[in-house]
Formats: C-alpha cells, sequence, structure tokens
C-alpha cells in the first residue's frame, strides 16, 4: 500500500521529474534493481536538483521526513550530485536543519531555490514557496542555454584541435625545416621566426601554464568555489545576474504579500539571507529605512532595488492581490530581458572565439607556407 500510494501522489507532482526517486524508494523496500541513472554524464544539474526539489516538496505537502526520502535518492545518482546528497543526509540526521542543510551543501540545490526555501520556512510560506519553485525552476531546454551549450562545446573541440596540432608541428615539423635552412645558410622568413621564438616562450612557462590549467579545472569542480565565484563576482560583473537577482526578489515578495505577511519582515529576512553581497547590502538599506518609518516600497526604491516606475506601479497597486500581480509580472519582465542579454552575449561572444583561433591557425599557416615557398624558391634557383 505505501509503494502504491507514494507513486500515486509523486505521479500527481510530475512523474518525470522524480522517476529516479520512485525507483530509489523501490531498491530500499524491494530489493536491488536496475539504477536509472548511468555511469556516464546524462542528466544535468538543473535536472538533478530539480528532482531533489519536488521530493522536498512532496515531503513537506504531505508531511513525510526527508531524510530516508534524501538518502534513497542519492542512491539513483553517480559522481560528485551523489555524494552532495549524502553530505545533505549526513547533516539532517545530525539534527540540522533542512534549509540550514542546504545552505551549508553546495550545488545540491541553485542558491536562489535555497534563498527562496529560506524566505518561505521564515516567512511561513514554505507550501507556496514550493509550488511557485516547481513551475519556474523546471529544466526546459531554453534557447539561450541550447546556445551557449552548442558554442562551449565548438570552442572546446577547436581548442582540442590546435592543442594537438600545434605541438606536433613544433616538436616534429619545424626543427627540420629550421635545420634545412641552416645547412643552406638561409634566412628564416619573419613570420616563422616570431612563430619559434613565441613556441619557445610558451615552453619555457609549460610547467607554469600546466599547473595553472589543472588549478583553473580544479576550481571550476570545486562547489565551493564556484559558490564564490556566483555570490562575490559575477554579481558584480554581469548585470544580468542582477536582473534575475532582482526578478526573484520580486518572486519572493509576490508570494508574501498575496499571502498577507507583513513585507517588513520579508525585507528583515532577505536582508539576513540574501547569498549576493551586493544585493544583501542593498536590502539592508531598505530595511533599515523601513524600521525608521519610511513606506516598504519607497525604501526599495531608495536602495535602487526597484526603479521609478516600478514604484509608481506598485504604490498605485489598492489590495495585496493586485501588488502580488504586479510583482509577479514585472519579474517576468526582468527574466526575459536577463535571458535576452545573456542570448546576446553569446551572440557576440562566439564570432569572437572563432576569430581568435582563426588568427591562430593562419599565423600557424601562413609561417610554414613562408618556409616551404622560400626553401623551394632557394633550391630551384628562382
Amino acid at each position: 500500500m505505501f509503494k502504491k500510494w507514494v507513486l500515486k501522489t509523486i505521479s500527481a507532482i510530475d512523474s518525470s521529474v522524480t522517476g529516479s526517486f520512485i525507483k530509489s524508494l523501490t531498491t530500499q523496500k524491494y530489493g536491488p534493481t536496475w539504477r536509472l541513472s548511468t555511469w556516464w554524464p546524462g542528466e544535468s544539474l538543473k535536472s538533478m536538483q530539480y528532482s531533489l526539489l519536488g521530493l522536498l516538496a512532496v515531503a513537506n505537502t504531505e508531511r513525510l521526513d526527508p531524510k530516508p526520502l534524501i538518502s534513497a535518492l542519492a542512491v539513483e545518482h553517480r559522481g560528485s550530485y551523489r555524494r552532495r546528497l549524502q553530505l545533505l543526509s549526513n547533516r539532517l540526521n545530525a539534527n540540522t536543519s533542512l534549509v540550514s542543510a542546504l545552505e551549508k551543501t553546495p550545488d545540491v540545490l541553485s542558491d536562489s531555490v535555497v534563498l527562496a526555501l529560506r524566505f518561505g520556512s521564515q516567512s511561513g510560506t514554505l507550501a507556496q514557496t514550493y509550488e511557485q519553485l516547481l513551475e519556474s525552476e523546471r529544466p526546459i531546454e531554453s534557447q539561450v542555454l541550447s546556445e551557449g551549450k552548442n558554442a562551449f562545446y565548438y570552442w572546446i573541440v577547436l581548442a582540442s584541435i590546435i592543442m594537438i596540432s600545434v605541438p606536433w608541428l613544433m616538436y616534429f615539423i619545424a626543427p627540420r625545416l629550421k635545420k634545412c635552412f641552416d645547412e643552406f645558410d638561409l634566412q628564416l622568413p619573419r613570420a616563422f621566426r616570431s612563430l619559434l621564438i613565441f613556441w619557445d616562450f610558451i615552453s619555457s612557462y609549460a610547467l607554469a601554464i600546466l599547473v595553472s590549467c589543472l588549478a583553473l579545472a580544479w576550481l571550476i569542480r570545486s562547489s565551493n568555489s564556484r559558490r564564490f565565484f556566483r555570490r562575490r563576482i559575477v554579481g558584480q560583473l554581469y548585470k544580468q545576474n542582477t536582473l534575475s537577482g532582482t526578478a526573484q526578489l520580486f518572486q519572493m515578495l509576490s508570494i508574501a504579500v498575496e499571502s498577507g505577511r507583513p513585507i517588513e519582515g520579508s525585507l528583515s529576512t532577505l536582508a539576513k539571507y540574501h547569498f549576493d553581497k551586493n544585493m544583501r547590502q542593498r536590502l539592508l538599506v531598505a530595511r533599515n529605512e523601513v524600521e525608521q518609518g519610511v513606506p516598504a516600497w519607497e525604501s526599495l526604491a531608495d536602495a535602487k532595488l526597484i526603479s521609478n516606475n516600478e514604484f509608481q506601479a506598485l504604490s498605485k497597486a489598492s489590495t495585496n492581490r493586485i501588488q502580488a500581480w504586479t510583482l509577479r509580472q514585472l519579474a517576468a519582465a526582468k527574466l526575459n530581458t536577463a535571458t535576452q542579454r545573456s542570448l546576446l552575449r553569446t551572440v557576440v561572444l562566439h564570432p569572437l572565439v572563432i576569430l581568435f583561433f582563426a588568427s591562430i591557425v593562419l599565423w600557424i599557416c601562413f609561417a610554414f607556407f613562408s618556409v616551404l615557398t622560400q626553401l623551394i624558391s632557394s633550391l630551384t634557383g628562382a
């Protein structure tokens, strides 16, 4: 009966997302079965995070203990995400609250989702928060994500080809051509000489370059370093991240306003727990002004969290329901703007990267072609 109830409850939310949970649960209760995950990378991180989010939503709705459910879900994954789930499970078993355990486990859920859960827990709107997150965080392959992934894979292929072919040319072909020129007492072309000088420089610092690449790869793989980069650097460099952060702020405030929660308490919670340093400082300014008697929307405008037009729109909303609807519309508009800017950045950056690789290939081709041309001309007496 328990197995049938779980299947019915979770399929009502999203069968495609919670399939891993169902499979792992039956594995724990009814013996070993085939895992749904593969040894090779299959699911994206966002999909795996969404599976955990769906599981937590079910546990919250049905008042279930999430500890055994997370342990069962960890069985269905391999690699780094399985280790994150096991670490999350260990922290829950140590009597850490769910939201605190999520905050201490990087990348088990995204920073924005964890902040929303913290906000929902503090404001008493956790059920509404889960409902909104399950809709907004659905892992749909967007145009921006698709374009970015395709461009990134293309860059990796080009870089790999160059990193394989160039050392082969410089170690096996270039020394023989140089020896031929030395034997015939000929002067190497300028393009080829510049290529040799550059290659000697690269070879001199090959060990340092290798160590730097390995360190960079480790930083990219490390959850803690990615979290530090997202929270301290990305928000300062890319304006669309600020737009996304403001959109999430509007979404959370819309839940609180629609539920009749005081916005002063919402700002206090966000000012204390927001993961982005820049956003947290602005929220602290807004909260301090609210405590001094300044209206909430005016304090948000003074802190540069909303524009004057947004302030006018929210101030003129007569009811909580209209204010919540306005906040959701503003959040959707900001997310759309952030998406368009991300797509534009990819469209602009891609040809620049291609031109960079093309310039390297053109330089090498011209250098070797000039050597062969001059060598043939000298041997034929032309």
